[in-house]
């Protein structure tokens, strides 16, 4: 795939998202029950949804990773044990865009590393996605 890179200023943003530690190979088929927990938790709590979705990536040992899913929200809430309200700060972050498969995400993030070793960049070690 041919993917285009660029550096682009984010805005803060207030997230309710589930999480869960997951081995690599296991994100795309846990994925979407975390965002089942997300929405199902939406539902009764009196909170808004205030855009898309998200994906963060934490790699927290050599062969797991952290993954928080969910969606901006209107206001701040108190979290639980399934849902956690976490702000993402405003500032400068690398950039690419992937359209196709979920499975071939991975190709994107690579490159996108690749590009900020080349280009000088240093990265935090936190991957997102907005859906």
């Amino acid at each position: 795939m041919n993917y285009t890179f660029d550096i682009v200023d984010t805005e803060a943003v207030v997230l309710a998202v589930a999480q869960k530690q997951l081995m690599r190979a296991e994100v795309s088929s846990k994925i979407l029950g975390l965002f089942d927990i997300a929405y199902t938790w939406l539902k009764t709590s009196g909170v808004k949804k205030a855009g898309h979705n998200y994906a963060i990536y934490d790699q927290c040992m050599p062969d797991r990773m952290r993954v928080r899913v969910g969606f901006p929200v209107s206001e701040y809430f108190s979290g639980n044990d399934l849902v956690q309200c976490i702000e993402l700060e405003s500032g400068r972050a690398a950039h690419v865009r992937h359209t196709g498969p979920y499975n071939k995400l991975q190709a994107a993030y690579d490159g996108l590393l690749e590009w900020c070793a080349r280009e000088g960049h240093k990265t935090s070690g936190i991957v997102g996605s907005l859906w």
